[in-house]
């Protein structure tokens, strides 16, 4: 697992959302993989809400927020994907979101990770597929990336 920067003071988006977060407990546990549950998440909050850009304000949605309104931005969905994994009993530690700059939209994004081992999934709002780590650095530079235990540079 990667190493973390504990304090995320200098986030102040992240820390509402961190707390939120850090409060969720596993409802049910889910006996199917990893992989197959990320699969699950991201088709269906990527088909079950609306993309919209929130432009220069830049807000971060708490998953409840994202939940009522039903459309948000990449961070949004990133965010609350990581909700309902951690309610589905996937490991907190295993996740992170990431800040990328897209090479092929010439944007920044966000995205969330979730390590398994020496595998990664990344949860994508652009895309129902799951895209893989050699996927990811294809389309994306990482720049860092924020988890509950912290932050980190992304190499």
């Amino acid at each position: 697992m990667p190493e973390y920067i504990a304090d995320v003071s200098p986030f102040k988006k992240w820390l509402p959302i961190k707390t939120a977060l850090a409060k969720n407990k596993a409802i049910q546990v889910s006996a199917s993989s990893i992989s197959a549950t990320c699969d699950f998440v991201n088709k269906q909050v990527n088909t079950g809400f609306i993309y919209v850009r929130d432009g220069i304000a830049d807000t971060w949605k708490s998953p409840a927020q994202f939940k009522k309104d039903g459309y948000g931005d990449c961070e949004d969905f990133s965010i609350y994907k990581m909700s309902l994994l951690i309610e589905k009993g996937v490991p907190k530690q295993m996740m992170e979101i990431v800040i990328c700059f897209d090479k092929w939209s010439r944007e920044y994004h966000c995205v969330l990770r979730v390590f398994e081992g020496a595998k990664e999934y990344i949860l994508d709002n652009q895309s129902v597929k799951l895209h893989s780590k050699s996927s990811f650095k294809e389309r994306y530079n990482a720049i860092y990336a924020l988890s509950l235990s912290g932050w980190r540079l992304c190499p």
